[in-house]
């Protein structure tokens, strides 16, 4: 795999994220065997959250604490362990109504550092937005913590565009880091809910100024891998299921699979794109990481979107 700087840090990130979700359900030699081939194919990018697996009997801090314990037991260096904070009130996790105050922040960074059994989170992520609290605010909280040495560098998930556009305005204009990732939900699939980047506005901010994105659901939840357009969910739109039609159509000319096609259309934008790989199958993993050998082309890519 490929290593790519992400601009605005000093890291260099590979060209898939590994995305740790539940992974660690598994029993802990299965997911060794999948973070294994992950790290032989030069992976190096890791993501997991405050708040993954709370959905798992005993699952609060299991993501952080069993990668920081791979990692020590591997004895990795040179690794960038993405994690988040300041997540919404959910099931089994925690009721909190403010959870982007600096309180709530600073707790969640006590937690992950304390799991991960570091001194400093490399990249650190706002789980989610809140309106309710200023950009200024926002900024001004997340600085503190980088001026205190526990958080290095920061990225936002599930902003929209116009609040990143005016946190990071603010940060440039009072010299303070600004956001240097975004991670929404973002496929070649547009959700009904959450479109992500398949909003026109949204993915032309990001050509414009070039901010990286880490999406998740990159095959929109296995979408594309199924071999009927399932009949109600999510992504089942007519729009959708002609996406789906032309992704297995250009999969049997290029001798690839439909998920494969899906990812190579991800990866062709002019930002950087790092996908996040939320699989627990490691072939499944193998098969994502060969999408990097897949060339379309510019018109290949355009019909794959709009036909």
């Amino acid at each position: 795999m490929k290593l790519h700087p992400l601009p605005g840090t000093d890291l260099h990130l590979s060209t898939f994220c590994c995305g740790l979700g539940d992974l660690f359900a598994l029993p802990q030699d299965e997911s060794d065997n999948l973070l294994d081939a992950y790290i032989a194919a030069g992976g190096n990018f890791f993501d997991t959250a405050h708040m993954y697996s709370h959905w798992l009997p005993g699952g609060n801090g299991l993501s952080e604490i069993s990668i920081g314990d791979y990692v020590r037991r591997r004895g990795l260096k040179d690794i960038t362990i993405a994690t988040k904070g300041g997540a919404k009130s959910s099931w089994r996790y925690r009721k909190v109504d403010h959870y982007l105050s600096p309180g709530r922040i600073a707790a969640d960074i006590d937690d992950s550092l304390a799991r991960l059994e570091c001194d400093t989170i490399s990249l650190y992520y706002l789980h989610g937005d809140d309106d309710r609290v200023p950009v200024a605010e926002i900024m001004d909280m997340l600085h503190a913590e980088i001026k205190l040495g526990r958080i290095r560098y920061l990225a936002a998930s599930n902003w929209p565009v116009q609040r990143l556009a005016a946190a990071n305005e603010y940060a440039r204009a009072k010299n303070l880091q600004p956001f240097v990732l975004s991670s929404p939900r973002w496929s070649l699939a547009a959700h009904k809910i959450r479109p992500g980047l398949n909003a026109p506005e949204e993915a032309a901010w990001h050509r414009q100024t070039l901010l990286p994105v880490a999406p998740y659901c990159p095959t929109a939840k296995g979408l594309f891998a199924a071999e009927s357009f399932p009949a109600e969910g999510d992504y089942n739109t007519p729009e959708n299921h002609q996406r789906w039609n032309r992704v297995r159509e250009l999969a049997h000319k290029h001798h690839v699979t439909p998920n494969q096609i899906a990812l190579a259309w991800l990866l062709n934008h002019p930002f950087p794109v790092f996908p996040i790989l939320g699989t627990k199958n490691t072939d499944r993993l193998k098969e994502a990481l060969d999408t990097q050998q897949i060339q379309l082309t510019q018109p290949e890519l355009a019909w794959l979107d709009h036909g």
